[in-house]
């Protein structure tokens, strides 16, 4: 068992240092010999030639995505829970990235499955029953076993993995003021799709462009800065962008089972805190005396009486900046155009006017849809801010909480189940010993 240990070890820091170099010296020039993302626009007639996707992708039915999706997790399971072993947690993951990264160009993904499903409960018109099951399955697992689908099966966190070199420790003030991104990537990522803008979350996807290999170039620098900044400070892009994982982290908080660093008895030793990246273990801390106890919940009660107000103030930050959101719409565009060149020369009119006259469109009617559409963004990225600031009130008053766990223990939120912390915990090691004997 040792021995096998080893060589999956020696194998995935060779599959680390393989991906390092393709990633810096390879897919900087992939844009030359792939097709271009976003597809270029003409006025003419002129139709682009549509990708090609490699034929045994292509052949694989919706049904196939969430077998594989299923048994992907439930595989995780296994191993997070019964194996607990790191060299096999990370080798799946490499599979998990081939497939469901590489080979599937990521797409659908439970992270931009957000937006289909806010589109489909704001507008109707069904959704896929595929889709519906690849957003529900990992929150479902998590539910039962805490955030499996980061640690492994989701390929935007697997290659994040395989970067992390030396993982400093972010502080706490930074880290949670850091942590209020993906709340506010996911309330407005839901906005710009139901109001018909686009997806927004796959549009600022900085693994789009890798997975792909057809993507301009700076989106393609953007993912390879990630990956960059993940050898210093892991997995930046889960923690302080990735809006699916606020909704992880809401179904982690009630797990049933969430990851635990050991089966056995904790002896509090400390080793597996200088494992996890994530910063993701709570340490045991004294208790507090009374005038500190005191302090503490006049915290509470300042906390208490502010949280209306931090919402309220969200909520009118995301009020007045709707109408520069809604910019991203078309209509919205295409109306503020047509007001800049109304008093142009006919030389220095825009395309998308020539092109809007040719049809013979009505300019009041552009001009009154674009006005319903800017209050729309108004009152989604009004009740957007509410929700930012709600959850970020929580967060404050959950600081403000008194110390209660006497023991090393994973945090159900943060944990992604990596498994770096067994093969420091010296309780593994007894008891694998004892299986073996």
């Amino acid at each position: 068992m040792n021995a096998m240990h080893t060589l999956l070890s020696s194998l995935c820091a060779f599959s680390r240092r393989a991906l390092i170099l393709s990633t810096f010296f390879v897919l900087p020039f992939s844009p030359l010999f792939a097709s271009r993302f976003p597809q270029p626009q003409f006025d003419s007639v002129h139709q682009v030639p549509q990708a090609v996707h490699p034929p045994f992708a292509e052949k694989v039915p919706a049904w196939a995505d969430v077998l594989i999706l299923a048994a992907a997790l439930a595989f995780t399971v296994w191993l997070v829970r019964k194996k607990r072993s790191r060299p096999l947690i990370l080798s799946f993951s490499l599979l998990c990235l081939a497939w469901f990264g590489f080979a599937r160009h990521g797409c659908i993904c439970p992270v931009g499955s957000v937006q289909n499903v806010a589109v489909s409960v704001c507008h109707g018109g069904g959704l896929p029953w595929h889709v519906a099951a690849i957003f529900a399955l990992p929150l479902l697992t998590a539910l039962f076993f805490g955030r499996l689908f980061c640690g492994t099966v989701c390929p935007l966190g697997a290659l994040q993995e395989l970067f992390i070199i030396r993982p400093l420790r972010v502080p706490k003030g930074v880290d949670a003021v850091l942590r209020i991104l993906p709340l506010a990537v996911l309330a407005f990522g839901v906005v710009y799709a139901v109001n018909g803008a686009g997806y927004l979350i796959c549009r600022t996807d900085p693994f789009v462009g890798i997975f792909r290999r057809s993507a301009p170039l700076p989106l393609l620098l953007t993912g390879m800065a990630v990956l960059l900044l993940g050898m210093v400070v892991a997995r930046p892009y889960c923690r302080y962008f990735c809006p699916y994982g606020v909704l992880l982290e809401l179904c982690a908080r009630i797990a049933w089972k969430p990851v635990a660093i050991t089966d056995a008895e904790c002896v509090n030793c400390r080793l597996c805190v200088g494992t996890c990246p994530v910063d993701a273990i709570n340490v045991p801390r004294p208790p507090l005396n009374d005038s500190s106890r005191v302090r503490q919940f006049k915290r509470f009660i300042a906390l208490l009486i502010a949280a209306p107000f931090i919402a309220i103030a969200f909520a009118v930050t995301g009020w007045l900046s709707g109408s520069t959101i809604a910019k991203a719409h078309p209509a919205v565009r295409l109306a503020e155009m047509m007001q800049l060149t109304e008093d142009a020369d006919a030389d220095d009119v825009p395309p998308e006017i020539e092109a809007f006259k040719r049809d013979g469109a009505d300019p009041q009617l552009a001009q009154e849809r674009s006005a319903l559409i800017l209050r729309s963004f108004r009152v989604g990225s009004a009740w957007a801010g509410f929700f930012t600031g709600i959850v970020l009130a929580l967060r404050l008053l959950s600081m403000t909480r008194l110390p209660r766990n006497n023991l090393h223990e994973t945090d159900r939120m943060l944990c992604i189940a990596c498994g770096r912390c067994f093969p420091a915990c010296p309780k593994n090691h007894q008891l694998q010993n004892t299986i073996k004997v």
